[in-house]
């Protein structure tokens, strides 16, 4: 009897963390960067316009444009430049760099978890949302570009909640889980696919202010 009482007074504090709502910070989210090791060449920003010119001409098929293209390489290779070696270094770079911005954690994967941030609706009623996404920055995904996946959370609340204004911080809570998709969603300035990196199903969402009286 004793080693059962004993196993339950263990079990106690394991169960009450595991329920302990986390205040989960935006930078928690966007795990540690690593290092992008691709050299990029010097160039002028003359050269940086003309290996532009090339990258558009390559997506013209027609004998003109291939012309200009070869014309506009050898120009750079005048000028000790290798364009097809700076534009393989760009992808490069470019790829690793949007590949750190999508990198995710698991750490807080089934955990419950209070964040605050920033309403942009997807699936809104005129009134209520009940699917949308939840941003660090005010604005963000609206007329100007997406955040990094890491800094996206896509939250599902049935019951709905009513968006006044989305210029005014919430607190949410919710269970959280890492997922990162792409997906296409309906927002006030028009479609837009957008790369989302966490999901939430909220179970309360208030104010991050209190209402002045």
């Amino acid at each position: 009897m004793k080693k059962i009482i004993l196993l339950l007074m263990l079990c106690i504090p394991f169960y009450s963390m595991s329920n302990e709502l986390i205040e989960l910070k935006w930078q928690e989210l966007a795990i540690k960067q690593t290092e992008v090791n691709v050299r990029l060449p010097e160039l002028t920003d003359q050269q940086k316009l003309t290996l532009k010119q090339i990258l558009i001409l390559q997506n013209d098929a027609t004998a003109k444009a291939e012309e200009q293209r070869l014309e506009l390489m050898n120009q750079l290779k005048k000028e000790g430049v290798n364009a097809t070696e700076a534009i393989a270094a760009r992808q490069a770079y470019m790829t690793a760099k949007q590949k750190n911005a999508e990198a995710i954690t698991q750490e807080y994967d089934g955990k419950k978890v209070r964040m605050p941030g920033f309403i942009v609706p997807i699936e809104f009623d005129g009134l209520k949302t009940t699917e949308f996404l939840l941003v660090p920055v005010a604005g963000a995904c609206i007329h100007m570009p997406p955040p990094p996946a890491n800094q996206i959370v896509r939250v599902s609340y049935p019951e709905g909640f009513t968006v006044q204004n989305v210029q005014y911080p919430v607190w949410i809570e919710g269970d959280f889980h890492s997922k990162k998709v792409t997906e296409e969603v309906f927002l006030v300035d028009g479609q837009s696919n957008i790369t989302m990196g966490y999901e939430m199903n909220a179970s309360l969402i208030e104010d991050y202010y209190e209402p002045e009286s």
